[in-house]
């Protein structure tokens, strides 16, 4: 066992955390953790900050640099604006832990601008969160956030904070829990129900993420009881549904879970028309709940019906890069808990290929050192992991 490896075993002890709250708190599984309290893996320079905020340990315990440290505990407390005004101009934010950052603590000022204006510029970053540009997205999203805060749209703010928490939950999911919280106070203010859910959505899933999965259901079922008519809003409701089953099938409640995605298909034979296309998180239909039960029956540990339900699925047929890209996620990682690298790294390929960007996520990083784990020589495996940052 490595040095560091041990310095992190013990204070997640002390700390009295589980390897599975810790891998979720940064955007691992609970076997990366082991991986790296091992010695097997060591993290990168972000995640790494990252264990260090989380397990309360100091640049010394770990051999961080002292500025990168400081700066990431300053932004943590809320101080970013100040830290990073007077930061260098080669110090923009590159990695995507600091655009999220960047966009929590450090808007740019602006001016009231039109409905027209802000629409648009909603649109725009609607779009490359579908079709996975995350790092421009997250380049977009201050100016946005700042311009439907100084024109007191309301909905469009909220979500925008989405679309924020959508990008944390993804990369860094300490921050998430401040942008869905910040979505759901200006959702509540602009009186939408439909924007009401989508905050809801976001937080829900910050919850689940950090093993609290009564309270992100209680969350969900909230937000979907004031959604009732209108294709939007049972469009919304299914997708609430949708991550309800998955966070019972989490927690191991297959009563509940089958329960809620049966509804969830029931909305979708009620209602599967174009007009349901969401802000977000994409499309809600019957193809969704297909690709739900790909995740549902895998958290349940029934692997042979997720492959069954994933064999249904037309990848082409998925509104977008983001959408099938983490549907290739969710087959790799079924086929990785069979015993079957091969086909899982197949799955992985495929993800690169729709979304390049979904590539680099950490989920999908621990996905591929996990699968160099159980088998190493699987034909450009080594150099996959190398590509996203997992080598």
């Amino acid at each position: 066992m490595t040095a560091l490896g041990e310095v992190l075993r013990r204070a997640r002890l002390i700390k009295r955390l589980s390897q599975d709250g810790v891998g979720a708190s940064v955007g691992y599984s609970a076997s990366w953790v082991s991986r790296v309290e091992t010695g097997k893996i060591i993290p990168d320079g972000v995640t790494l900050a990252a264990l260090c905020d989380l397990l309360e340990l100091s640049r010394d315990d770990v051999g961080l640099e002292r500025d990168d440290v400081h700066r990431r505990t300053m932004l943590t407390l809320g101080l970013g604006v100040g830290v990073a005004a007077v930061l260098p101009a080669s110090a923009a934010a590159t990695e995507p832990k600091d655009l999220v950052e960047r966009a929590l603590f450090n808007l740019p000022e602006s001016r009231p601008a039109s409905r027209e204006a802000l629409s648009a510029s909603l649109s725009q970053a609607r779009n490359l969160f579908q079709e996975a540009h995350y790092t421009e997205l997250g380049e977009t999203l201050p100016s946005l956030i700042s311009g439907s805060l100084a024109s007191q749209a309301h909905d469009v703010a909220a979500r925008a904070y989405v679309l924020l928490a959508q990008l944390a939950i993804k990369n860094y999911q300490g921050y998430s829990w401040i942008a869905a919280d910040r979505a759901g106070g200006a959702a509540a203010r602009s009186g939408n129900p439909v924007v009401m859910g989508e905050a809801a959505h976001a937080m829900a899933i910050t919850m689940r993420r950090a093993g609290e999965y009564q309270a992100a259901i209680d969350h969900l079922e909230q937000a979907a009881a004031r959604l009732d008519h209108g294709p939007d809003q049972l469009a919304m409701r299914g997708t609430l549904l949708l991550t309800a089953s998955y966070s019972a099938a989490q927690a191991g409640w297959r009563g509940q879970a089958l329960a809620f995605i049966g509804e969830a298909e029931e909305t979708a034979t009620r209602k599967e028309t174009a007009a349901q296309k969401l802000y977000i998180p994409g499309v809600f239909g019957l193809d969704q709940t297909k690709v739900f039960r790909v995740s549902v029956h895998h958290a349940l540990g029934e692997d042979d019906q997720a492959l069954g339900y994933a064999s249904k699925i037309d990848l082409r047929r998925l509104p977008n890069a983001e959408r099938r890209g983490r549907t290739c996620m969710d087959i790799a990682r079924v086929w990785r808990d069979l015993g079957e690298p091969d086909r899982a790294f197949s799955a992985l390929r495929a993800l690169e290929r729709f979304a390049p960007e979904e590539a680099r996520r950490p989920k999908v990083r621990a996905i591929a050192s996990e699968l160099a784990a159980l088998n190493g020589e699987i034909p450009g495996l080594r150099r996959f992991s190398q590509r996203i940052g997992a080598a």
